[in-house]
This record gives structure tokens, C-alpha cells and sequence, in this order.
């Protein structure tokens, strides 16, 4: 789930629980990315140099989502 519980968007919340996973992230080098270290399907892959989800191998196990450093992850 997304949803943060902050309470500011209440019924309107755009942080739903969602059925792809997103990201689109360059915050972490692909060589030091724990996501793509931590991805036991090989989902995790680097894109132009910033790191995204292959929606067909990703089986939603939310490993990469416990070891993102910074949040970043959305399933």
C-alpha cells in the first residue's frame, strides 16, 4: 500500500494501493542499488541510467521495497 496515513487528502488520496509497480528512480548508482541487488526475479533493471520495474518479471514480493533507501518504490 502507498498510503502514508498523513491524513492531508483524506477520501481524495492519490496514494492507493496499486497493481503495477512503479519506479522511475535515479537517486541510487546502478552498481550500489540495493533494490536491484535485492530483486530475486532480476525485475530491477537500469533504464538510461536510472533504475525501473520490468512489470513482467516483477511478482510484487516487495524485496526491493524493505531495502529502498529512500522510499522510492510503490507497489
Amino acid at each position: 500500500m502507498n498510503c502514508l496515513n498523513c491524513k492531508t487528502c483524506e477520501s481524495d488520496c492519490q496514494l492507493r494501493e496499486v497493481d503495477t509497480p512503479s519506479l522511475f528512480c535515479m537517486n541510487c548508482t546502478p552498481s550500489e542499488a540495493p533494490c536491484l541487488k535485492e530483486c530475486p526475479n532480476d525485475a530491477i533493471e537500469v533504464l538510461g541510467g536510472a533504475i525501473t520495474i520490468n512489470e513482467e518479471k516483477c511478482d510484487k514480493c516487495r524485496q526491493c521495497v524493505d531495502v529502498c533507501p529512500i522510499g522510492a518504490i510503490h507497489i
